[in-house]
């Protein structure tokens, strides 16, 4: 085994290691904590092999209480547009279904979004949306910007095994009878990328996702995600 091999190797047990230990670290007194995982598959082609156009299509579901107790499913689909070599455009739809521990929720999101990426060993992307929501139970369309920075690098020579970061704030741009204007939350996402064939890869690692929650209660997420990604 090579030192780089060897060094995929560590990476992915670390990984391992911190979801294995925040989802059994103890909360304290104004923060509440809760083990989660999130599962995704993603569909992701062109129109042609020369076409600036693309389109993706992601069935997500997430679960709280570890996998005990589905929290939110989704199908996602959008089409963007090569602007540059670096950059593109694009807009899309979700339709989502929520289970919070009372009552069912239904939300229809629309989004906008531009993505600006880097290719070198590595790569770096940042991507800025914009969503409008529309959920059961509110009294007006949510607007929310959602800002990700994203990096990826090489841990083998063919780059078949490759280590991700990523981290995305969420901000809500206007106030509802639920929610208030301002910051949301933030997603740290730490893991590997394997290349399973030459159209596909799974994704895999740890979420800490943190949101300020109600005056008195912070909420601290750890969260296990998995997702299959297949170009087509």
């Amino acid at each position: 085994m090579t030192q780089i091999q060897r060094l995929g190797s560590n990476v992915a047990h670390a990984v391992l290691f911190v979801v294995a230990l925040s989802a059994t670290a103890p909360a304290d007194a104004q923060t509440e904590t809760e083990p989660r995982m999130w599962m995704a598959v993603s569909l992701q082609g062109r129109a042609g092999s020369a076409s600036p156009w693309r389109w993706v299509a992601d069935s997500l579901v997430r679960t709280r209480n570890g996998a005990g107790t589905m929290d939110f499913m989704a199908e996602w689909v959008s089409v963007s547009r090569d602007l540059t070599r670096r950059s593109s455009a694009g807009v899309g739809y979700a339709f989502g279904a929520g289970f919070p521990d009372a009552g069912f929720l239904r939300e229809h999101r629309f989004v906008q979004q531009y993505v600006w990426r880097a290719d070198a060993a590595g790569r770096v992307s940042f991507r800025t949306q914009l969503e409008e929501r529309f959920v059961s139970g509110q009294d007006a369309m949510l607007v929310r910007v959602r800002q990700r920075v994203r990096a990826t690098w090489p841990l083998t020579a063919r780059g078949s095994l490759r280590g991700v970061v990523s981290e995305e704030a969420f901000v809500r741009a206007n106030s509802t009878v639920r929610a208030a204007r301002g910051f949301d939350s933030n997603e740290l996402f730490v893991g590997i990328r394997r290349k399973v064939t030459a159209q596909s890869g799974v994704e895999i690692g740890y979420v800490n996702v943190y949101s300020p929650g109600a005056s008195r209660h912070k909420r601290c997420s750890h969260v296990m995600s998995a997702a299959l990604v297949v170009s087509l």
